[in-house]
């Protein structure tokens, strides 16, 4: 197998699992029910690696409460855990968040952000789509 062969198995193989969870999240969107959720708490950690003497910067996965129509709201763990100061941008001053959830599957939470659902996707395709590119300008100078 060529060098460029084997980039192009490789690049293609990241694009389809790029495309795979994009399309995963996108009919995720689809059925889920948009709310805005309290926020009731927070779980800052970060982790330790005692052999190598290091820690991982810290994160924080958000505790939020779903209103439920005529029943008691529902607290839920975030599925999406943030570093930084990314974590606070995602809340609004009234201490809410923009959530999905789909109603099949109550306990699987997603907030509602582009930046959330669709980073890795974009990620994961994106250097597929450069590689196609470039494919096609080397095909055409031929």
């Amino acid at each position: 197998m060529t060098g460029f062969a084997a980039v192009t198995a490789i690049v293609s193989i990241v694009f389809l699992f790029g495309a795979a969870f994009a399309l995963r999240t996108h009919l995720f969107v689809r059925r889920a029910m948009h709310v805005r959720a309290s926020v009731v708490g927070r779980l800052d950690e970060s982790v330790n690696n005692h052999d190598a003497g290091s820690q991982s910067a810290p994160t924080t996965r958000y505790i939020v409460e779903i209103p439920r129509h005529g029943e008691r709201p529902r607290r839920v763990m975030l599925a999406e855990a943030f570093g930084g100061s990314v974590a606070d941008k995602l809340v609004s001053d009234d201490g809410t968040i923009k959530v999905l959830y789909d109603p099949a599957r109550p306990a699987v939470v997603r907030i509602d952000s582009w930046w959330t659902l669709y980073f890795v996707p974009v990620f994961l395709c994106a250097p597929g789509l450069l590689w196609l590119a470039v494919v096609a300008y080397i095909e055409m100078q031929r």
